[in-house]
């Protein structure tokens, strides 16, 4: 054979090439266990609850859809989560490490469905990828808040038939019409919007359009917000802090601005364990005449930490969060329309009255948007919107709030 007459070339090639295999092993192996461990993914624990009505879950192992109530269930990826006419949702995504913290929230509105593409976070600690959740919005509306965690960026996308989303921390409204028209609203953040090979970034308080076959159309403005630094960027500027608890009996809750991340936040906190009902919470003067405009929205983002009077209190009057909107009628009547939340519920035995707020999740950052109040208050249209004030009460609570708005088109 060949080798036999050249042995000395043949175990020199051997050996040469071994010595090559060796070195390549030994950077190869050191780097490939490196990129592993700081690109390896898992699965991350999402769970959904119903806030209306009767949810449908439907994961790939099952035929049939399972029922969702008010018990979250988890949401394996895959899955397709549908309300119906009377039905509303809340997808929830725990911050690595924690599950007393909220990386990401969506709301699913009335007939809405939702494809959970992916929920994935680092497999090891030393990990660089980061919380990554990729939805497909089938139909319907969503909203969605995220947040910067401590340890952990998030990344989020959203496909819909018509467009690309990606989404950086921040509030959002998405929607898909019949048409496949979807339509994303920035309250807060930045999104970069793909469809047709062409990128459109939008920004906060801009909307942007997407039509099916079509780039993205310019954003535009979402509409007038009659609130004044509804983001608290500036602190408290334009707002008043008001407070009241019953003469001599100890001290209100403190109302102040705090970082969430790449947000600003009003922080309600009273923890004093002494029983005395109070109040403490912002105001802000608008004295804006409203007539003209066909729709009057009031929005905010908020989440409830602690709350020591169950329901709403005795009176369905004390809440960790609630908003009060005053306003003159069409007829020169000064009125006023409020909207609370809690998630305390009263004992099945009490005599208290029931509470008329809207329950919501403890810890999880919400997203409410009110129906168009034109419709809503009818009979006594608002005419001139005088001022809205947002506060706490009860005894002891812990709240936060954030993306206050008053919109009109």
């Amino acid at each position: 054979m060949r080798w036999r007459r050249s042995p000395q070339r043949t175990a020199w090639s051997i050996l040469i090439i071994s010595f090559f295999l060796c070195s390549l092993c030994s950077v190869a192996v050191p780097l490939g266990a490196r990129n592993y461990v700081l690109h390896a993914t898992e699965s991350r624990a999402t769970y959904v609850t119903a806030m209306a009505g009767t949810v449908q879950l439907r994961t790939s192992d099952k035929d049939q859809p399972t029922a969702v109530t008010t018990q979250p269930l988890p949401v394996p990826e895959g899955s397709s989560i549908m309300t119906g006419a009377t039905d509303r949702a809340l997808l929830v995504v725990p911050a690595p490490g924690d599950n007393s913290q909220v990386a990401l929230t969506t709301q699913l509105f009335q007939n809405t469905e939702v494809l959970l593409t992916r929920a994935s976070r680092p497999r090891f600690k030393w990990g660089v990828e980061p919380v990554r959740i990729i939805l497909g919005l089938q139909a319907g509306r969503i909203a969605i808040a995220s947040a910067r965690t401590s340890d952990r960026p998030i990344a989020v996308e959203v496909d819909t038939p018509s467009a690309q989303l990606t989404l950086s921390p921040g509030t959002y409204i998405v929607e898909l019409d019949e048409r496949d028209v979807t339509t994303v609203t920035i309250r807060s953040g930045a999104a970069q919007v793909l469809a047709q090979s062409a990128l459109v970034t939008a920004n906060s308080e801009q909307r942007v359009s997407i039509k099916p076959g079509e780039p993205p159309e310019l954003p535009v403005p979402s509409a007038l917000n009659l609130v004044a630094n509804g983001t608290f960027d500036d602190g408290l500027a334009a707002w008043q802090v008001v407070k009241d608890i019953e003469a001599g009996r100890g001290e209100p809750g403190e109302a102040t601005v705090e970082a969430n991340g790449d947000q600003k936040v009003v922080h309600f906190l009273r923890q004093r364990e002494d029983d005395v009902p109070n109040m403490v919470g912002i105001r802000q003067e608008i004295d804006r005449d409203v007539q003209g405009y066909e729709s009057l929205v009031v929005s905010l983002d908020l989440q409830l930490l602690q709350q020591s009077v169950p329901g709403g209190g005795y009176e369905s009057s004390e809440y960790p969060v609630m908003i009060d909107l005053f306003y003159t009628d069409i007829y020169g009547k000064d009125l006023h329309w409020y909207q609370s939340f809690y998630y305390f519920d009263l004992p099945p035995s009490s005599n208290w009255k029931q509470p008329t707020g809207e329950k919501i999740p403890v810890g999880a950052w919400y997203t409410y948007e009110s129906g168009n109040l034109f419709d809503e208050l009818q009979s006594t249209r608002p005419a001139h919107i005088n001022y809205i004030q947002i506060y706490a009460s009860g005894h002891d609570y812990e709240s936060r709030i954030s993306s206050a708005a008053v919109t009109v088109r």
